[in-house]
């Protein structure tokens, strides 16, 4: 199900650190197929949900090294560097060995920017009852850019591995 699609739409740059510290640039992943999803270290439900279904279009496009599977963060206040590795490797991803797994947080304000540009929106809910004592509400979102830096295809999480594979194979 395609939502708010933005096909032939330059991706905003952004400056923000991944999970290793090293700063990460959209511009800087220019030859890079990227499927940039939104999560949150945290996230107990959705995003393991996310990754595992990230991991098998990976296993579906042969680990390909000119795809890279973005992360960005949707709870910038507790997404810090260890929790967002730590997320990695709750999931058995090794990124420190696949640099093509990045997971990227920052100041709030330059988050802001690309949730806005992507129309996200990202709000923190109160639960006493869960361990982490809440939980982010935020709209699901994958976008796919191509190696020139556009976005190509946008869906929700409900997509099809098989149509999600197709338009990145077009891409590669």
């Amino acid at each position: 199900m395609t939502i708010s699609c933005t096909p032939g739409k330059k991706a905003q740059d952004f400056k923000l650190g991944n999970w290793d510290n090293n700063t990460v640039t959209m511009s800087a992943l220019k030859d890079k197929v990227v499927v940039l999803v939104f999560s949150y270290a945290y996230c107990s439900v959705r995003c393991p949900v996310v990754t595992a279904r990230l991991y098998s279009l990976d296993a579906a496009l042969d680990a390909r090294k000119d795809v890279v599977y973005l992360h960005v963060s949707v709870d910038p206040e507790m997404d810090t560097a260890e929790r967002r590795r730590h997320y990695f490797e709750l999931y058995s991803l090794e990124a420190e060995k696949d640099n093509r797994w990045m997971f990227v947080s920052g100041a709030k304000g330059e988050l802001e920017k690309l949730w806005k540009f992507y129309g996200v929106a990202a709000n923190r809910i109160e639960v006493r009852e869960i361990p982490e004592g809440y939980y982010m509400e935020y709209t699901q979102k994958m976008a796919i850019i191509d190696k020139k830096g556009f976005i190509r295809y946008e869906t929700d999480y409900n997509y099809s591995e098989d149509e999600v594979v197709k338009e990145i194979k077009k891409l590669i």
